[in-house]
C-alpha cells in the first residue's frame, strides 16, 4: 500500500462558516411551492368530486386532503426546526479538525477519519460537499456561506487520494 501524501496547509485557521441567507430563502421557497402544489391537487380533486361524485367519491377527497394537510404540516414543522437549529449553528475548520457548533455545544470530526471527500455541483456551482468517514457514516455539508472556501480548506487537509472532484 502506498503512502498518503498530505497537502501543506497554507492558511487553515479558525474560519467560521454559517448557513447562508440564500439557503434559508431557498428552503422557504420549497416549502411554499409544496403548499401551492398541494392546494392545487386538493382543488382539482375537490372540483372533480363536485362534478362527478360517483367517480371521485368522498373517501378519495378526504384521503387527498388528509395527505396534503399531513405532508405540509410535516414540511412546515421540519422547516421551523431547521430555522431554530441554524440560528445558533456554525462550523469551524482547524488544523486536523472540523468542529460543528450547535446551541453552544461542539462536536468534532477528525480529518484523519475522512475516507472520502466528494464535491457535487449544480449548474456549475458547488452545491454540497459529501464527507465519507472510515466508519461508513456520511456527512453532507450544504447551504453554508462561501462553500468554495470551505472546499479549499478541506482539500488542503485531506489526502489527495481521498478527494473526488467532478
Amino acid at each position: 500500500m502506498g503512502q498518503l501524501h498530505f497537502r501543506q496547509s497554507r492558511s487553515v485557521h479558525n474560519m467560521k462558516f454559517t448557513i447562508s441567507e440564500q439557503d434559508v430563502r431557498s428552503r422557504k421557497r420549497n416549502v411554499l411551492w409544496g403548499l401551492a402544489f398541494s392546494l392545487g391537487l386538493a382543488g382539482i380533486v375537490s372540483l372533480a368530486h363536485a362534478h362527478d361524485p360517483g367517480t371521485y367519491n368522498k373517501v378519495l377527497l378526504l384521503s387527498v386532503i388528509g395527505f396534503v394537510v399531513l405532508a405540509n404540516a410535516i414540511a412546515y414543522f421540519r422547516h421551523l426546526r431547521y430555522l431554530r437549529l441554524i440560528k445558533d449553528h456554525w462550523l469551524e475548520i482547524q488544523p486536523g479538525i472540523v468542529r460543528f457548533w450547535t446551541k453552544g455545544q461542539a462536536s468534532e470530526l477528525q480529518i484523519a477519519d475522512v475516507a472520502a471527500l466528494r464535491f457535487f455541483k449544480r449548474r456549475g456551482t458547488l452545491a454540497h460537499i459529501q464527507i465519507q468517514l472510515r466508519n461508513g457514516r456520511g456527512i453532507r455539508l450544504e447551504g453554508y456561506r462561501d462553500m468554495q472556501e470551505l472546499k479549499r480548506l478541506l482539500t488542503e487537509q485531506v489526502p489527495a487520494a481521498h478527494i473526488m472532484d467532478d
